[in-house]
């Protein structure tokens, strides 16, 4: 709560042209081409509930399309929808059944797994050093892209309120499941804020390129 309230960091721009394509944190970790990507998920919800489940992501980066499945761990389908310009629901079973749960699901994978569409890019540093790629939206919604390490990266969506609405944390390791590339983080952590507010970790289980690009 103190984090949704703190509002837009300043920037302390960088000194001398820069690259966008060329600072290190701009890039992030996104998927490049056409993936069908496995995950297991630990939820964290309101009122202290908790579970585990299975997300299977189809993500095309061209067509800023996907399609999310998130079942049981013994395989039951509990939802299945997908984006390619609007959310359409293809199955759906209680609590999984409200469709602001879906376009907010949809929404959360955009964020996490697709590159910002921006009309102006700027990058600096922020107060504690970390360095800053910010993409702001026709919307007014502005991502920061911050580096935190070599194999670690932070995303954080901001409102055209500026309120921090979404912290996401991608981790890469070197030692990754097979057929994982280096667009693909072997860990995710998306914090929700606001309410109702939740938390998601997602671990790869797989990675199977469909088609490069």
């Amino acid at each position: 709560l103190v984090l949704s309230c703190a509002g837009l960091p300043t920037l302390q721009q960088t000194t001398g042209p820069t690259s966008v394509e060329k600072n290190p944190a701009c890039p992030a970790l996104y998927p490049n081409g056409t993936w069908q990507l496995l995950h297991t998920i630990q939820a964290e919800l309101p009122g202290n509930r908790k579970g585990f489940l299975m997300g299977l992501t189809k993500l095309s980066s061209r067509e800023r399309s996907a399609r999310c499945v998130i079942m049981t761990l013994e395989g039951l389908v509990l939802f299945d929808a997908r984006y390619d310009g609007e959310t359409k629901i293809e199955r759906a079973v209680a609590p999984f059944d409200n469709p602001a749960f879906a376009q907010g699901v949809m929404a959360d994978i955009r964020v996490i797994f697709f590159k910002p569409v921006a009309v102006e890019t700027t990058t600096g540093k922020l107060a504690d050093g970390g360095t800053v790629c910010r993409h702001r939206r026709a919307d007014g919604h502005v991502i920061d892209i911050i580096q935190r390490g070599d194999m670690l990266w932070e995303t954080r969506l901001y409102g055209s309120n500026h309120r921090l609405k979404r912290i996401v944390k991608g981790m890469r390791k070197e030692n990754s499941p097979q057929g994982a590339s280096w667009g693909i983080a072997d860990k995710i952590e998306l914090t929700a804020l606001g309410t109702p507010g939740y938390k998601l970790v997602l671990t790869l289980v797989e990675a199977i390129p469909l088609e490069a690009e």
